[in-house]
């Protein structure tokens, strides 16, 4: 069975629409990561141009995402945000215990965490979670059940990769 999630605010009372709101919340959200990242990016800029550019190309992103969530909220874009915000974790739980991938100066090197990006980080797994929420409402429960075990056997599987890389980047790896 199919499901197809239309336009969120299509036909009816716009305000009777559940999803509204926190389709509301996900774009302040995305409205507020980007502001984040906006803030970083002088000095990601002079670290390196290319980190720099990461930086501004993402604030462009996300801020964009957020009007247009408001604006065409169909299925195919709930799951961009979903696909991309979940790709900026990633790479920020990378860059945070095995190092900066192949790429710049800093190659290698793990970032320090700080304050401002595990808030930007916060604010980009609530979007997750709220655009999961709006994707998943119209489902059965069968369906939502089915849908939420491959979500959380995928989520211990990403942060078990995590722990052994970070594992075995800190040198604790038991040699099994």
């Amino acid at each position: 069975m199919s499901v197809r999630l239309g336009p969120v605010f299509a036909g009816g009372d716009e305000t009777a629409s559940p999803r509204k709101p926190i389709l509301y919340v996900a774009a302040a959200f995305s409205l507020l990561a980007a502001l984040i990242h906006l803030r970083v990016t002088p000095e990601h800029l002079e670290e390196w141009w290319g980190y720099g550019t990461f930086f501004l190309i993402l604030t462009a992103a996300q801020g964009f995402y957020s009007v247009a969530l408001l604006r065409w909220p169909r299925r195919p874009l709930l799951l961009l945000g979903v696909g991309g915000n979940l790709l900026v974790v990633v790479l920020y739980l990378v860059t945070r215990t095995v190092g900066i991938p192949s790429i710049g100066p800093h190659a290698g090197k793990v970032e320090e965490v700080g304050a401002i990006d595990l808030g930007a980080t916060a604010l980009e797994v609530a979007i997750v979670l709220a655009l999961g929420a709006v994707l998943l409402q119209g489902l059965s429960p069968q369906k939502r059940r089915q849908i939420l075990l491959v979500l959380a056997v995928a989520a211990l599987s990403i942060g078990h990769l995590l722990h052994l890389l970070l594992r075995e980047s800190t040198g604790h790896s038991s040699g099994h």
